[in-house]
């Protein structure tokens, strides 16, 4: 995590606190929809908040004892269970007035919860997904709202195949890999399971696959960073070459090397250089090495057949991708071409 210790914490502080908010604003509004429906609610949620505060007093003065900590109990369960049963008797759910944060490890503040329920020291991967984010500048990998393996539609990929041969057809090819790729998102955390290597022609959803494997891997509380390929060696040649020498800054470099998953988009369209196939065999050699302790998986997205890869790159890259990476290849119409023409009638 060392490569992310000098992200600006105050930036992250706000984006947390403004989580935190947005998660209580919507509470309120939910609360103000639930009083007017059912004002009883209203009145037991004051008479909870009473017996709260009567209950903190009386710790205080260390006066409660056991009976009395029992009945205190009691009272409270019964004006909760009578709550929950006006919500559920009017239409809401039971935990409708409940705050809802985006991270329920951490309640939205950036640092997993202790036993107690308090933010500890932990960084949550919330927290270190976050920085990985800001520190690239990258987009959020769901904010099209129709990413995910809930929205793989089989339908645009051929049912047939027209090549003679008794050969699967698009459609089940791109089922297969479809499975390939949730079988990696559930062995993530095994490192002998091996990475993927997405290949076929442009339009057939190598990208979409790479970013719903993305956003599950996520969710298991893994860092992610997606990168097109000229973009990432982009960032490794400003790393090492930058353009303020006397500035120290975070590296880069090291956040690439590091993180838990590692998307490199249409490898291949990179501007040719010598000192670039370099760098990507160290990637790929590093990456290989660390995943042996911990998760360090890398995905790669290309139009290039693996077998070619020896004449864009060297026998070196390929003979680690062939023998590391589960070669997945997608085939037929270019998909957002269809997209067009459906959006077009």
């Amino acid at each position: 995590m060392g490569y992310f210790m000098n992200t600006n914490w105050q930036e992250l502080k706000r984006e947390f606190q403004q989580r935190r908010e947005n998660a209580i604003s919507a509470r309120e509004k939910r609360r103000a929809v639930a009083y007017h429906k059912v004002p009883e609610i209203k009145n037991l949620d004051k008479q909870i908040s009473l017996l709260g505060i009567g209950f903190s007093r009386e710790a205080l003065r260390q006066d409660m004892n056991s009976e009395e900590l029992h009945s205190f109990e009691h009272r409270l369960e019964q004006l909760i269970t009578k709550k929950k049963q006006l919500l559920a008797q009017n239409g809401f759910a039971e935990d409708y007035l409940e705050l809802v944060f985006l991270c329920s490890n951490c309640n939205d503040t950036g640092f997993v919860l202790d036993s107690d329920g308090k933010p500890g020291i932990m960084p949550c991967h919330c927290y270190r997904q976050l920085m990985v984010e800001r520190f690239y500048d990258v987009s959020n990998l769901n904010s099209d709202g129709e990413t995910g393996f809930e929205f793989f539609n089989e339908n645009y990929y051929p049912d047939s195949t027209d090549d003679g041969k008794n050969s699967d057809s698009p459609r089940a090819q791109a089922l297969r890999v479809r499975q390939k790729a949730l079988d990696f998102v559930n062995h993530f955390e095994d490192t002998d399971y091996p990475n993927l290597y997405f290949f076929g022609p442009t339009g057939t959803g190598k990208t979409f696959l790479s970013k719903c494997v993305a956003l599950e891997v996520l969710k298991k509380g893994h860092t992610v960073l997606y990168l097109p390929a000229p973009a990432m060696f982009d960032i490794i040649y400003r790393s090492k070459y930058p353009a303020d020498a006397t500035q120290v800054k975070d590296n880069p470099y090291e956040g690439i090397l590091n993180t838990e998953l590692l998307i490199i988009d249409d490898l291949g369209t990179e501007s040719p250089s010598a000192a670039k196939y370099t760098e990507l065999l160290t990637i790929l050699d590093y990456r290989s090495a660390r995943n042996t302790k911990l998760p360090c998986k890398t995905i790669l997205s290309t139009n290039l057949d693996p077998q070619d890869l020896h004449n864009v790159y060297s026998e070196r890259v390929e003979s680690r991708i062939l023998g590391e990476y589960e070669i997945l290849f997608l085939m037929g119409d270019d998909i957002r071409l269809i997209k067009r023409f459906q959006k077009s009638i």
